[in-house]
């Protein structure tokens, strides 16, 4: 049995932050019941396109079941209502204020169901001064000082190139919810739980921001390089590139050892931490001068075996296909309800007790599920079918893909 086996989850969540959170609560076994309007989620919009099914959709929608409602029209918003009732999680991250207007305020669900943990994702807050300001990745990320800390003195601020901001808020956000779900056992109650992309981003910011904090210095761009110690970063072989991390006196020592630079050990430029970070331009000349002589592929087995942490630079198809991925079981396979077989990430977090069938469902297309939820609520034949006919639900045609 799954850790979160009985667990109900409805999820009015859209595009990546909230999809993230519920998607976790998923993986681990909880019933996540993803409510859409009849024209579903916008994430479903954007692409690239696998066969007619958004990529950018799928990545975070696995392990649910979809419902299309109107929710607008009295009939979908019971539909709604009821599984609110029935439910231990509720998501949503419209824009503050929303929720609301739809009827789905966080005191008038958990009047209806007190067990209720109602989760609020939003980009700066669900009250006080950011409040009213739309918050996508992009400007958390420029919002928060994260890309004031990303790239180069010569490229300024960069944006990091994943949707950061998003798929953090929803770890933290899960986080939040499996915490009040623990009190629960305990009071019986649910609470409310908030998320930012905001709180997200700037406590990820970590020792840059206790920098600030504590010694009033504002960083700015390192590269590649750590912005704390050195030398930590990326350099160039003969043929390729590495990246080694060099965090203690030690392993200056016997990185010097590998490289042939003991006779740097005791030069004073770079006997201690600050003096190679002062020095740092003048260290990596000398250490890509040493790496020179080898190719990348050569020296990352010797950095390693030395005690070094030391890899090479992959891209993302690279990094799929690695032996260690394969190992830790990152790519998983699922047979989707149009394209067949279809490969996923696999979990970050794996528990040892619940690893067999984690990988329940495909992300679904829209309206996949909703006669069937229907049906689950307590809706007859008839009820069911009148509600297709009147478009208070949508299903989608099985084994149907929207073409491109």
């Amino acid at each position: 049995m799954a850790a979160l086996t009985g667990i109900r989850v409805v999820d009015f969540t859209r595009y990546l932050s909230g999809p993230t959170l519920t998607m976790l609560l998923a993986d681990l076994g909880a019933e996540v019941i993803k409510v859409e309007t009849i024209n579903g989620d916008p994430a479903r919009e954007t692409g690239p396109f696998h066969d007619g099914e958004s990529v950018y959709y799928m990545s975070s929608n696995r392990n649910k079941r979809s419902i299309a409602i109107d929710l607008r029209k009295p009939e979908g918003k019971e539909i709604a209502l009821r599984l609110c009732d029935r439910a231990d999680v509720f998501a949503q991250n419209f824009r503050p204020g929303v929720a609301e207007q739809m009827g789905f305020a966080a005191d008038t669900l958990r009047a209806r169901n007190p067990g209720l943990v109602y989760c609020n994702i939003s980009g700066f807050g669900m009250e006080g001064a950011g409040a009213e300001v739309p918050g996508f990745d992009q400007t958390a990320q420029a919002m928060s000082g994260l890309m004031s800390v990303t790239g180069t003195p010569a490229t300024g601020p960069l944006r990091v190139g994943i949707a950061v901001a998003d798929s953090s808020t929803g770890v933290f956000a899960a986080v939040g919810v499996l915490a009040a779900l623990f009190e629960r056992e305990r009071t019986g109650k649910g609470q409310v739980v908030n998320a930012s992309l905001m709180e997200t981003m700037l406590t990820l910011l970590s020792y840059q921001a206790q920098k600030v904090l504590s010694l009033d210095e504002v960083p700015g761009q390192d590269g590649n390089d750590h912005p704390l110690m050195s030398p930590q970063g990326t350099f160039k072989a003969r043929k390729g590139m590495l990246t080694l991390a060099s965090g203690n006196e030690k392993m200056w020592v016997s990185l010097c050892g590998v490289l042939g630079l003991e006779r740097h050990v005791a030069d004073p430029r770079f006997s201690d931490n600050a003096g190679r970070m002062a020095n740092r331009d003048e260290l990596r000349r000398l250490i890509e001068q040493a790496l020179a002589a080898h190719d990348a592929e050569q020296w990352i087995p010797l950095i390693n075996a030395a005690g070094i942490p030391c890899s090479p630079v992959l891209d993302i198809g690279q990094a799929l296909d690695h032996p260690f991925s394969d190992a830790l079981k990152m790519v998983e396979h699922v047979e989707h309800s149009s394209l067949g077989d279809l490969k996923v990430l696999g979990q970050a977090v794996k528990l040892d007790g619940s690893q067999d069938g984690w990988l329940r469902y495909p992300p679904p297309l829209l309206g996949e599920h909703s006669a069937e939820i229907c049906r689950e609520l307590g809706y007859g034949e008839e009820e069911v079918r009148a509600l297709l006919v009147e478009r208070v639900i949508a299903e989608a045609p099985a084994g149907a893909a929207r073409g491109r």
